[in-house]
């Protein structure tokens, strides 16, 4: 399951920032959520940045 951070978070011994959108196991992104550090990420394709630059830069 993919979730957005909301606070600081160490992921997989890796400081992680608000923002940034991880993947994990359902129960741990459920816990996450649970305590206000994460929220699901809403749409997974919009963290897919490179599809839109490469639409940008097609000639």
């Amino acid at each position: 399951m993919q979730v957005e951070l909301l606070k600081p978070h160490e992921h997989a011994g890796i400081a992680r920032n608000p923002g940034e959108v991880i993947d994990l196991a359902e129960d741990s992104a459920q816990w996450l959520c649970q305590i206000g550090s994460a929220r699901p990420a809403t749409d997974p394709a919009s963290s897919a940045k490179p599809s839109k630059q490469s639409n940008i830069t097609q000639e």
